[in-house]
Parts: C-alpha cells; sequence; structure tokens
C-alpha cells in the first residue's frame, strides 16, 4: 500500500441499492482503510462499519489494528466475514475485530447488513481524515492487490 501523509488506501464495501435510505442508513463496510501510512498513520490499519441513519444522522464502530510487519512494503490478507448477525475483520488470518451490534432507520435488525453490497478498491488523496498531502508526499502513488476473493455461503 502507498505511504505518505495525505494518502488513504481503501477496500470498502456499498450497498447495490439503498434498499434504507441515503448513505449510512442502508450501510458501509470497510474492510481495510489505513491513513497516512510510514507517517502519522504509522502501521494501523480500520475496519469499521458505517450505519443508522441517513447523514448527518449516521453512526460508526470499528477498531483499528497495528499491522506487525511493514504494510507499506509486504503483500497482507485483509478479510471480513459477514453474515446475518456479525461482522469479522482479519489481518493475515488473525481476528482483531468484531460488530454485532447494529441497526438503521430504514429497517429492523440486521439492517441494513442483509441486502447485496459491492466491492471498491481505491486510493483517495487528502480528505478530512488523513489531511492534505504535503512535501513529503512522493507522487505517484500505487496500490498493489495480489488477489480479491469473495465467498458466499449462500446455495
Amino acid at each position: 500500500m502507498p505511504a505518505g501523509q495525505g494518502l488513504w488506501p481503501a477496500f470498502w464495501l456499498l450497498p447495490q441499492d439503498d434498499q434504507y435510505g441515503t448513505w449510512a442508513a442502508s450501510g458501509e463496510i470497510d474492510i481495510m482503510e489505513a491513513v497516512n501510512l510510514g507517517g502519522s498513520g504509522g502501521n494501523d490499519v480500520h475496519g469499521t462499519i458505517h450505519y443508522g441513519g441517513a447523514w448527518p444522522n449516521n453512526l460508526f464502530s470499528g477498531e483499528h489494528y497495528l499491522v506487525p510487519a511493514d504494510a507499506t512494503a509486504e503483500f497482507h490478507t485483509y478479510a471480513v466475514e459477514w453474515d446475518a448477525t456479525e461482522i469479522r475483520w482479519y489481518v493475515d488470518d488473525i481476528l482483531y475485530a468484531m460488530r454485532n451490534n447494529w441497526h438503521s432507520t430504514g429497517g429492523s435488525f440486521p439492517a441494513p447488513f442483509d441486502q447485496p453490497f459491492y466491492i471498491l478498491l481505491n486510493v483517495a488523496v487528502g480528505g478530512n481524515w488523513p489531511g492534505s498531502p504535503d512535501g513529503s508526499t512522493v507522487f505517484p502513488v500505487t496500490m498493489e492487490v495480489d488477489w480479491v476473493r469473495v465467498y458466499s455461503g449462500e446455495p
């Protein structure tokens, strides 16, 4: 993953349809987010869910994990296991977070995480969380992804 001030690589999920309302009433699952790796963000990655009402009445809940080997120099496996009542986050097969308490103003539990979502992989530059790039940020940046797998328990 890219390192530097103002960089925000992420793997995340958004709902295919806004069945329960606009963001975040229909949910968001952040599989992995990292901000300012190698600098003020250290080697931390984050896993988070967004839910509740439509912005600005949304909520979020998550954890961060200190990747023990350099997240910018080596490949790591970032995973989410998501079932009807619980979401679990892993880095390199190590469980570091679980969530089983959420809600949506648009429907009853397990809404909003009971509908199809799609995957996004991106590197954002700037924003409220990482701040702007500065003179130490080296461009261009890349995020190399070796593989993406999706498994379903559905028949």
